[in-house]
């Protein structure tokens, strides 16, 4: 599947870091939000969300703290719209893909330690969805645990190596399956009182929501590339956060209809139609699934840039298979955590300078220290257990861009 599926726009490769952003942008041609919102859209609507929201209830023992709920929608906007105006066209930004555009914002190391934690992030979201996925499917064709999910990752592969065009409609169909999804539980089971409550607190699912959306948000560029105006992007951003907290709170509800937080085991006990929404969560996961074939090939070829493109696909597919069966998707929340402590820190100094640029101040490369120590920091607390370890990783980073911003000259050079 070539680099225009699910809302890239431009083509990308051992060659593409050479090419100015000019020459990037005019051969991706001059975009629309329809044409580029398929893979917002399609991790907006996904049917992780339902998983995420029925975890969160259950942590809660009853409904979710709403303030936690908008501080994730707040930063999941900010880190979306940082990220994502590199995409868009000059001189609103870049015009290229990350990886078309991290030669001019990162060191070498930088890119490399980039490529593997992306790498690694998206056979993990591989694994998820398939996993997820592949569950329902084996549970509504009585198939052995394990068949579901490899067939389903057999399914995607296909799709990934099929014509663009193939793979958007495809992207499509499945990402209207999961606003059917979650229509139908709302409809179908809907909580015996209200989802969220007005309480403070909330830290705890503001960190696994930007968790869910932080894989996507450094990866912006790739699906934004292209677009002519800042509004183009906003329809983008609000395409994802909406049906994501949507998603959320339906999750939610399960759980306070049920008491399970197990969406598949929920939907496959149910008698009649219910039985049958196991199809939907299968053909729901294959939009999510298809972005992460795309985007951990190029990752993956960031860190062995000699790997072809459809042998790239294919070992994130092993790998994520590997993780499906394995059902990784029941360890959604401290899998989103540790992605929320990874990751949006680089976002941080990556937008700045971005918006440093477009005022028309000299390029700047990010330092390593403006980051990694930040996700160092992130990743540490969470393993020890506390809940804003993300939060806290993305003030650090903030403090540290703002001390490179005003104290360059005096601060060790970036490798």
């Amino acid at each position: 599947m070539s680099d225009r599926v699910l809302g890239a726009g431009s083509v990308s490769g051992p060659g593409a870091a050479g090419r100015s952003s000019s020459s990037i942008a005019a051969n991706a041609g001059e975009r629309r939000w329809p044409a580029a919102v398929g893979a917002w859209l399609g991790i907006g609507t996904a049917a992780a969300t339902l998983v995420l929201g029925a975890a969160m209830a259950a942590r809660h023992g009853g409904a979710v703290p709403v303030a936690g709920l908008l501080v994730a929608g707040v930063l999941m906007a900010a880190l979306l719209w940082g990220q994502g105006r590199i995409g868009l066209r000059p001189p609103l930004g870049d015009g290229g893909t990350l990886t078309a555009v991290l030669p001019a914002y990162l060191g070498r190391v930088s890119r490399l330690l980039l490529a593997v934690v992306l790498t690694v992030s998206m056979i993990g979201w591989n694994g998820f969805n398939v996993g997820l996925g592949g569950a329902s499917l084996a549970a509504l064709t009585h198939l052995p645990g394990w068949a579901g999910p490899a067939l389903l990752e057999v399914a995607v592969l296909v799709v990934s190596f099929a014509p663009a065009r193939f793979g958007n409609r495809v992207a499509v169909v499945t990402t209207l399956s999961a606003v059917v999804l979650v229509g139908w539980c709302l409809t179908a089971l809907p909580p015996p009182g209200a989802p969220v409550r007005l309480a403070a607190g909330g830290l705890a699912d503001a960190a696994a929501l930007i968790g869910y959306a932080a894989v996507f948000a450094l990866r912006a560029p790739d699906f934004s590339v292209g677009l002519a105006r800042r509004r183009d992007l906003v329809w983008c951003v609000g395409l994802l956060i909406g049906p994501a907290l949507l998603g959320v709170l339906a999750g939610a509800g399960l759980w306070l209809r049920t008491g399970s937080a197990d969406v598949v085991a929920l939907l496959a006990a149910g008698s009649g139609l219910a039985a049958y929404a196991n199809l939907f969560v299968a053909v729901a996961v294959f939009a999510a699934a298809l972005t992460t074939t795309y985007s951990g090939a190029l990752a993956l070829r960031g860190v062995t840039p000699r790997v072809p493109a459809r042998a790239a696909m294919l070992g994130v597919a092993v790998l994520g298979g590997v993780l499906a069966v394995a059902r990784f998707d029941r360890l959604v929340l401290p899998w989103l955590t540790l992605l929320a402590a990874a990751l949006p820190v680089l976002v941080v100094p990556m937008a700045v300078e971005a918006a440093a640029r477009r005022r028309g101040r000299a390029p700047r490369t990010v330092p390593v220290w403006s980051w990694v120590p930040p996700a160092l920091l992130a990743v540490a607390c969470t393993l020890a257990g506390v809940a804003v370890a993300p939060l806290l990783g993305l003030a650090l980073a903030g403090a540290l861009t703002l001390l490179w911003r005003r104290h360059p000259r005096e601060l060790p050079p970036t490798p």
